[in-house]
């Protein structure tokens, strides 16, 4: 049986969900809500399917009730949908935030429904990429059963690999997809402000730093993050540090703070390492302390 898929909140990540689990048999996109007519409009140009709904109320009965808004409304639209009177006896409610556990729908399981939170370790900056590269995404799921078992086995057609996850710990997981994703941009707009400094145009500076960047994320993959850990840190150079900190203080706090916060991560890695001296490693700690003590950045 095909399955009724109506989507609320057709951003890039809800757009891309429900275009991939609209091409097959098993689900057919329905009925698309948004803040604005104008992104609907996109999103079912996008999509190749879907009717606009105005409100609500007005969207159509569905077995799957995609909810992709920011996570600060997925709660108040859980409540909307049953106060529309929209949902019935078994439908799933389901939203696809990283922070947030299917708790965020409790209304909607008042109403009858099957709540569930399955979220892809994805990014979706650009959907068209998304979709094409989906096969082998993680996604981690926790929610009610009857739920999962109508989602995962979707999720898994599209080649998706499942973790199910505690929905306590959803906070902490999605901290550390942040740190491994949206952080590691803004840790490439750090270096690249860094060599701006030294006069290295950022067009030449990201050329330099592909290269880098990427032999190191894969030694880390391939290694584990101890072994894949050079550098001054790694060798315990407490000199060096001490002077790149302090010449970064005096042109761009942020990045000195953030060069200081990971060199205190990366020192921890230098002691299971174990390739430099003890002594060298506690005369470093001790610098990175202290600066952090002092307040100097």
């Amino acid at each position: 049986m095909t399955l009724a898929l109506n989507l609320i909140g057709p951003g890039r990540a809800g757009r891309t969900l429900a275009s991939l689990l609209s091409r097959g048999d098993a689900c057919r996109l329905q009925d698309v809500l948004g803040r604005s007519l104008r992104s609907v409009q996109q999103a079912i140009a996008f999509l190749g399917a879907g009717r606009a709904a105005a409100e609500m109320a007005a969207m159509r009965p569905a077995q799957i009730w995609l909810i992709a808004t920011p996570d600060t409304v997925i709660a108040e639209t859980a409540v909307a949908l049953t106060v529309a009177r929209v949902l019935r006896p078994g439908d799933i409610v389901w939203h696809c935030s990283g922070a947030l556990s299917s708790a965020e729908l409790a209304p909607a399981r008042e109403a009858g429904a099957q709540r569930a939170s399955v979220h892809p370790l994805k990014s979706f900056a650009d959907p068209a990429v998304a979709m094409k590269t989906f096969a082998g995404t993680w996604c981690t799921a926790e929610g009610d059963e009857r739920a999962l078992a109508v989602l995962l086995p979707l999720f898994e057609t599209l080649g998706a690999r499942i973790a199910r996850i505690d929905a306590a710990g959803k906070t902490l997981y999605h901290s550390g997809a942040v740190l491994a994703c949206n952080a590691l941009t803004a840790l490439m707009e750090a270096g690249l402000r860094a060599f701006a400094h030294a006069g290295v145009a950022r067009e030449t500076a990201l050329l330099m730093m592909e290269p880098l960047a990427r032999e190191t994320l894969d030694n880390v993959f391939r290694l584990g993050p101890v072994p894949a850990l050079t550098g001054p840190v790694a060798r315990g150079d407490d000199a060096v540090v001490a002077r790149q900190l302090d010449a970064l203080r005096q042109v761009d706090a942020e990045v000195a703070e953030v060069y200081r916060a990971l060199s205190v991560i990366a020192l921890g890695l230098a002691k299971a390492q174990g390739g430099a001296a003890e002594a060298a490693l506690a005369s470093l700690q001790k610098t990175l302390k202290n600066i952090n003590k002092n307040n100097i950045l």
